[in-house]
């Protein structure tokens, strides 16, 4: 079953089952209209884009947050290589058998 049976009705696959060449162009001439009625329709929609931008500054947040601890992860993780290198804080865990 192709995707445009699964998302019609039967009804309306049963009522153009047996259509003319010519009908059918008309019908797809007519659909595309429709899209591109439906897109600005779509794309003017303040409510719609009122959503994205909630969205996009809730995202923007959680993205903020992500960053923010995944530089800590980094930094943390460059502290631990200075550290096991001898680097820096030579009496700490790593380097405290190091000096004696």
């Amino acid at each position: 079953m192709s995707d445009a049976k699964k998302i019609l009705s039967k009804s309306f696959i049963e009522n153009h089952e047996n259509i003319n060449e010519d009908t059918a162009a008309q019908l797809i001439v007519q659909a595309a209209q429709k899209i591109k009625e439906i897109e600005k329709e779509r794309s003017a929609d303040e409510k719609l884009m009122a959503a994205k931008q909630i969205v996009k500054d809730i995202n923007f947040a959680y993205a903020s947050a992500i960053k923010y601890e995944r530089a800590k992860i980094s930094f943390f993780l460059e502290k631990i290589n200075e550290i096991q290198n001898g680097e820096v804080n030579p009496s700490s865990g790593a380097n405290s058998d190091i000096i004696t």
